[in-house]
């Protein structure tokens, strides 16, 4: 994951990403640069959308243990409530992964993970056609086969 933790964009969004029990938590921390409405102080769209979009990518990216591993070919945003001037939360969850292509859920959250702010459905195309989903144990191609997992 060289590029991406070398990406320009990372650093101006602040992007983190903390490994937890329950999977990776991405999250940034939002300036006034970021502001989209300052009469509210609200995030712009458009850095709610680029964090879902990085959350899901550095997801598919841990799947596939590649960098890079594919580029987005659609992402369908929902904001359900105005964003904040505060830390900005999320998790991914691959719903299902092809050999050409992978889909990706991803909600973002401020206060309370129960209650998102946006959430996104994001489809890759992939450039790397084998996979290990996080916390499975192949050692072959062919072992994926079985579970619908990537195999080459």
């Amino acid at each position: 994951m060289t590029q991406f933790a070398n990406s320009p964009l990372r650093h101006w969004l602040r992007f983190d990403v903390e490994e937890t029990e329950n999977g990776a938590l991405y999250s940034i921390s939002p300036d006034d640069a970021h502001i989209g409405n300052p009469l509210i102080k609200a995030l712009h769209g458009g850095v709610v959308s680029t964090f879902l979009e990085l959350a899901a990518l550095h997801e598919l990216r841990r799947a596939l243990g590649s960098d890079p591993a594919g580029e987005a070919i659609n992402i369908n945003v929902d904001y359900l409530k105005s964003v904040r001037l505060s830390p900005l939360f999320a998790r991914a969850h691959i719903a299902k992964a092809g050999r050409r292509l992978a889909f990706i859920d991803c909600i973002v959250w401020q206060d309370n993970e129960d209650s998102p702010a946006a959430k996104a459905a994001c489809s890759f195309l992939l450039h790397n056609r084998r996979c290990v989903l996080p916390g499975a144990r192949l050692t072959s191609p062919e072992e994926a086969a079985p579970r619908g997992i990537f195999r080459n």
